[in-house]
């Protein structure tokens, strides 16, 4: 696998397609250059556009005047105010015990193998973020029971438990809100259902493409389609459509909250956010618990709303339209072919992601790109209608179809 996913990296190199470097002395917009080429980004998981927000960069800058560049301090020992200003904010946003982290990954390490017992058994959904199954990995050290799971298959997910409950004393599901390649959406009524229906049933839910896009304070969506249930622990990222940087830990129960923060790795050992970073996420939970959050949501979710119609219009094979995620994946099939596209792309103006294996399987290989508040329907069409001429013209010249696309993603 190792030599696979090296292979497949120094290809994309090669073709100019990944590992890029942005040119130019500032960005603009949704503007990136590449080379010498201005490029529309349709790959930046900045979903509401507020990276240049002027409350956020004032409250990035005003920290660092006063704080410094760094305040080195494990966080067992001193932490700044501003993290205590911080925490109090989504607080008030979830009413909840929340705890910021370093980075979301840093937070799965810190809460997942402290809130997972000896005795508990632990099932993964087979598309959860790898740095939930990275850390999933130091349970199954530990000799926990630990389950991969078909994607969004509830169905499985309850006979499991139904099997399991006898020997364990909890049975965690692991997955996340918005999925970060398709864009699809764990079914928040199923998952409900069985957190009602099972007391071992517990779930731990990485929502980080949904934080600020949806909800009441732009809380996400897990939060958006359910209350909060004391057997649900969530995290999210402040580093997509927030635009500052760091994670956050929230949970229903005050005890779990006291024990990660006291004995999660991570908060005892990892430095912590900057100044800066934390100035700037100060600014932006203002910002979320003020009605602006409700104006920059709505813009999205027209956008998304009006790249969905195109998409059907075109018939493109794209992988999920259930719900309104600003995330989209046009499968392709074949690697090479999928590569020639992003390339053409990028020389027609305009930046998309590679959706390869692993992220995928080899035969869903595609074209993934994000839709954000600051994307124009001009841009929005005119980048689908060159992806289609792009696509056409591939699957010719490949003798493919289509159908055969569609075959594949059934």
């Amino acid at each position: 696998m190792l030599y696979t996913v090296n292979g497949i990296a120094e290809s994309g190199k090669r073709q100019g397609i990944v590992h890029l470097l942005t040119n130019g002395d500032a960005l603009v917009d949704n503007h990136i250059t590449l080379g010498n080429r201005e490029v529309v980004n349709f790959g930046s998981c900045s979903y509401l556009g507020l990276e240049f927000d002027d409350r956020i960069l004032c409250g990035a800058t005003e920290a660092l005047h006063k704080y410094g560049s760094q305040f080195s301090s494990s966080r067992s020992y001193v932490s700044l105010s501003l993290y205590g200003e911080l925490e109090s904010l989504f607080n008030r946003m979830y009413d909840a015990h929340c705890i910021v982290t370093p980075t979301t990954t840093l937070g799965h390490l810190a809460a997942i193998p402290v809130i997972v017992g000896q005795k508990d058994a632990v099932l993964i959904d087979q598309q959860v973020h790898n740095s939930v199954q990275m850390t999933v990995a130091q349970l199954r050290a530990r000799g926990i029971h630990t389950q991969v799971v078909r994607h969004n298959d509830f169905a499985a997910i309850e006979e499991k438990i139904i099997r399991l409950k006898d020997n364990c004393q909890k049975i965690w599901y692991m997955a996340d809100g918005i999925y970060s390649m398709y864009g699809d959406a764990c079914s928040m009524f199923e998952l409900e259902y069985l957190l009602r229906k099972y007391d071992q049933f517990h779930a731990y839910i990485d929502d980080a493409h949904g934080m600020s896009c949806f909800g009441k304070h732009g809380c996400g969506y897990v939060a958006s389609q359910l209350e909060l249930h004391p057997k649900i622990v969530l995290a999210v990222s402040l580093a997509k459509a927030f635009a500052t940087g760091g994670g956050v830990l929230i949970f229903k129960d005050s005890q779990w909250a006291t024990l990660v923060k006291n004995c999660g790795g991570p908060l005892l050992f990892s430095g912590p956010l900057q100044p800066a970073s934390l100035g700037a996420a100060v600014a932006s939970a203002k910002i979320h618990l003020s009605s602006d959050i409700y104006q920059y949501q709505d813009k999205l979710s027209e956008n998304i709303s009006y790249t969905k119609k195109l998409i059907q219009r075109m018939n493109l094979p794209c992988m999920s339209l259930k719900n309104d995620s600003p995330i989209f994946f046009i499968t392709m099939s074949f690697e090479g072919m999928t590569q020639e596209a992003i390339s053409l792309l990028i020389d027609a103006g305009y930046f998309v992601n590679l959706g390869i294996y692993p992220a995928v399987p080899l035969k869903n290989t595609g074209v993934r790109f994000t839709i954000t508040r600051l994307h124009t329907k001009d841009q929005i069409s005119r980048f689908l209608h060159q992806l289609k001429d792009i696509m056409d013209k591939l699957l010719h010249k490949n003798s493919f179809s289509y159908e055969e696309i569609f075959k594949v993603m059934a």
